[in-house]
């Protein structure tokens, strides 16, 4: 096996091992729809409309890791350049927002330690697969079918 397929190998086990520990976030997050100390009495729009915005966050979540599985575990073909930055993006959309508001407002922080451990882990593995994987998304000419 060249380097690429064993990198590819690699990066597949560290996306399934970031996935994984991210799973336990997107249970708790699944957890918090209908739950009713997860409602804002004061908003005018009722006060499970929190609940909506939970629910909208853990589709979008599926969505994501969805398509880094088919990236990863896809067809050849589907592993360019071009969607390899679509990871990237995609990553960043969904890793990027566990921290860059904490300076901002202290609340857009993990609520404790045992949270923020699991979205280092999770966004460390997942990146580390998708830099890893960077050998395998080539031109497309190179990929025979």
């Amino acid at each position: 096996m060249h380097g690429s397929g064993t990198s590819l190998i690699i990066a597949r086990i560290l996306l399934i091992v970031g996935l994984g520990v991210g799973l336990l976030r997107w249970r708790e997050n699944v957890g918090h729809i209908g739950n009713p100390g997860f409602r804002v009495d004061a908003y005018p729009l009722g006060a499970t409309h929190s609940w909506y915005h939970v629910f909208c966050e853990v589709c979008g979540d599926a969505a994501k890791m969805a398509v880094f599985v088919l990236l990863f575990f896809g067809s050849a073909r589907w592993r360019t350049p071009v969607t390899w930055w679509i990871g990237l993006v995609l990553m960043l959309g969904y890793y990027a927002p566990f921290w860059i508001g904490e300076p901002f407002l202290s609340a857009l922080s993990a609520p404790n330690t045992p949270a923020a451990i699991i979205l280092i882990v999770m966004a460390l593995f997942a990146g580390a697969a998708l830099f890893a994987a960077r050998p395998a998304f080539r031109s497309t000419e190179d990929v025979k079918s």
